[in-house]
């Protein structure tokens, strides 16, 4: 009989541009759903035309609006279910405030509580406001969270030592997300005249995509690029004004959200990723990109923290001189090129999503895992 988990979030699945969500959680929880009984508990409201069959939902009737009563609807359907058929486990995604409603609800009900930190959840900037580590109650809680959750995953090296540096004692287990390797294939490229470059990621302060195109400008002085950004606009055109102040307004196309399905082939058409965020828990743009054979490049955070310079090009946080300096060496390198492609390409390969199913059910279910999901890939 299969494990019977709750899972919360905060959004993801059945939301936002084509009802699609984030759908790197919501393949992550298909996939699960094969091993485990699942019913997922969405904070966000559920789209009207959205309904898995994989797994059941539960979600607050879309006219409340303050999050509070969201949570507290949840709550209760929580107890509704957990009262008719025994939880076995309670599963969040995000530490906060999924996290600690998790981790409440398991000293209650007497359950271990699983917690997946993702991003924002690991993360204090002051100066953009991002994160809750700089605000003094969100942290205290997700200290109080962290520290007292049965198991803690992270989704990187890089956020599993940031989040040591503000004080979590809990032993964090590292687990990155994979991709589909049906779906997201090995390319190589015959780079031509004009370098292409994608950035995926909306537009918003903690990607620093002033980072990215003052890099690409100093880039735009010596080669001849096309750079195809793909996201939602979160800063009223001020991106776009910086192309045009920067000159790049003929190299820059600006995109908005696109079906998920339709990303592998923008990837094809890639040579490079540029990736300038100030923080990042893992980034499953430059994952995806690894994986179709794109060279990355970009700021020291999340994944690129963790593959480092054997599998890209990486520089500190804001610095575009460096950036251009680096990609303009080796632009000018072919075999080094080649050698960073392939070893980003090996890691993608070595932990696709099959990789990170084994990984997260190993620890959801330690007896049988293994038995179950190769009798599911049969």
């Amino acid at each position: 009989m299969k494990k019977r988990i709750a899972i919360l979030i905060h959004g993801g699945v059945g939301t936002g541009h084509f009802s699609q969500g984030y759908p790197p959680l919501e393949k992550l929880l298909i996939r699960l759903s094969n091993l485990f009984d699942l019913v997922v508990y969405s904070q966000s409201p559920i789209e009207k035309n959205y309904k898995s069959s994989s797994f059941e939902m539960r979600s607050a009737p879309a006219g409340i609006r303050w999050g509070v009563f969201r949570w507290l609807y949840l709550f209760y359907f929580f107890f509704k279910d957990h009262n008719r058929k025994k939880f076995q486990l309670i599963f969040a995604f995000w530490g906060y405030p999924a996290g600690f409603l998790a981790t409440f609800i398991s000293r209650i009900v007497s359950i271990p509580s699983v917690i997946y930190i993702l991003g924002s959840d690991s993360a204090g900037i002051p100066s953009i406001n991002f994160g809750i580590f700089h605000k003094p109650i969100p942290r205290k809680l997700a200290l109080w969270t962290y520290n007292n959750a049965t198991k803690l995953f992270s989704i990187s090296e890089f956020q599993r030592r940031q989040l040591q540096i503000y004080g979590v004692r809990k032993s964090i287990t590292t687990i990155p997300w994979g991709v589909e390797t049906d779906l997201y294939k090995f390319i190589p490229k015959d780079r031509g005249s004009v370098l292409r470059i994608i950035h995926v990621g909306h537009l918003t302060p903690v990607k620093d995509q002033p980072t990215l195109l003052r890099a690409l400008a100093l880039i735009a002085k010596q080669y001849s690029i096309e750079l195809r950004i793909f996201g939602v606009d979160c800063m009223n055109g001020s991106i776009q004004k910086l192309c045009k102040e920067l000159g790049l307004e003929k190299n820059v196309k600006f995109f908005d959200m696109i079906p998920y399905d339709q990303m592998p082939a923008q990837y094809e058409w890639a040579d490079l990723m540029l990736h300038t965020s100030l923080s990042e828990g893992q980034s499953m743009a430059l994952t995806e990109a690894a994986a179709c054979g794109v060279l990355l490049a970009g700021t020291r955070v999340g994944l690129l923290y963790d593959l480092g310079e054997s599998c890209g090009v990486t520089v500190e946080v804001g610095d575009f001189e460096d950036l251009a300096a680096k990609v303009l060496h080796i632009l000018a390198d072919r075999e080094l090129w080649d050698q960073k492609v392939h070893q980003a390409k090996l890691w993608s390969e070595s932990h696709d999503l099959d990789w990170t199913i084994r990984e997260i059910s190993s620890h959801l279910n330690p007896t049988g895992s293994e038995d179950q999901i190769r009798a599911h890939s049969l």
